[in-house]
């Protein structure tokens, strides 16, 4: 019996050690593509965070079909900020925002420790704010866009992230599938063991990342933060998301301030699908809500 004990003590304490580790290094998935493949122009980018990461991505110039935009007439036009899900990078996403490019400039971003990014670890939300905020300073440095009408896109792990940034030079926000927090996410990785022992794994979890890598886990938490968040935002959830459950946007919602917050869920859809099941009507509805926020 003794050993037994302090075999389920060790599982109970080793456990949540491991899942933090595979969770803030896990394996990645490189996506074979560039937007060459779809005839699109673009310009290899970098820039560099407060906590000196370079983060690499692309910036698509918008291409109107007609008429042919001058050069004065491609500064007015707005730019999306476009972010990933993880464990993938920029390339993943490409295809799912191409109905953007006909609009709006696009720079898609691969955040830290994905992709072609910088970066040992993934803090899954909690420093990543900072590769937003470098990418924002990347594009007023640019001269050729309209720094004053920028909106961003994200998906699963960045669409929290666009949340959490809060900075004002995003002018719209689209978040497709957001956590509420990274303890959700957490709780939810400890499904299989009883409440009281799976809210002591939580935040034991919690107190690893503090310990061994300065992580406040509690900083990831866009259900506590939107309260102050003062962009329009449009959340975007799949009915079925067997990863990411639509009670994360409906606390996002529900926090939110309700004049600028719309949620949107999309039956029959699960994780990542929202695009493929709601089909031209979602593509309809982010250029929509883009369009209204940032002329």
């Amino acid at each position: 019996m003794s050993k037994f004990l302090f075999f389920l003590l060790g599982f109970i304490l080793f456990l949540p050690l491991l899942n933090l580790l595979l969770g803030l290094h896990p394996l990645t998935f490189k996506t074979d593509v560039d937007p060459s493949h779809f005839g699109l122009a673009y310009e290899p980018v970098e820039f560099t965070t407060a906590d000196h990461l370079v983060i690499r991505g692309w910036f698509i110039p918008a291409s109107p079909s007609a008429p042919t935009p001058t050069q004065k007439s491609l500064k007015t036009i707005p730019t999306i900020v476009v972010g990933h899900g993880y464990p993938f990078d920029k390339a993943n996403i490409l295809r799912h925002v191409l109905f953007l490019h006909q609009r709006f400039h696009l720079l898609l971003m691969d955040f830290r420790y994905f992709g072609e990014s910088e970066g040992w670890i993934t803090t899954v939300g909690i420093r990543e704010p900072l590769d937003v905020k470098a990418a924002l300073d990347y594009l007023n440095q640019r001269g050729d866009i309209d720094t004053t009408r920028i909106g961003a896109m994200g998906f699963s792990m960045s669409a929290a992230i666009f949340v959490l940034t809060q900075d004002p030079r995003i002018r719209a926000i689209v978040a497709d599938s957001p956590y509420a927090s990274l303890a959700k996410i957490v709780e939810h990785q400890y499904f299989f063991v009883p409440r009281p022992l799976n809210n002591f794994m939580v935040n034991l979890t919690g107190l690893y990342a503090r310990m061994l890598f300065g992580l406040e886990m509690d900083h990831a938490s866009p259900e506590k933060t939107v309260h102050t968040l003062e962009t329009p935002l449009l959340l975007i959830h799949g009915e079925d998301d067997s990863q990411i459950q639509t009670d994360h946007s409906q606390a996002i919602f529900t926090n939110a301030n309700q004049t600028h917050t719309t949620l949107w869920l999309i039956p029959g859809a699960d994780h990542g699908q929202a695009h493929a099941i709601a089909g031209f009507h979602y593509e309809l509805r982010v250029l929509d809500f883009f369009t209204a926020h940032l002329n």
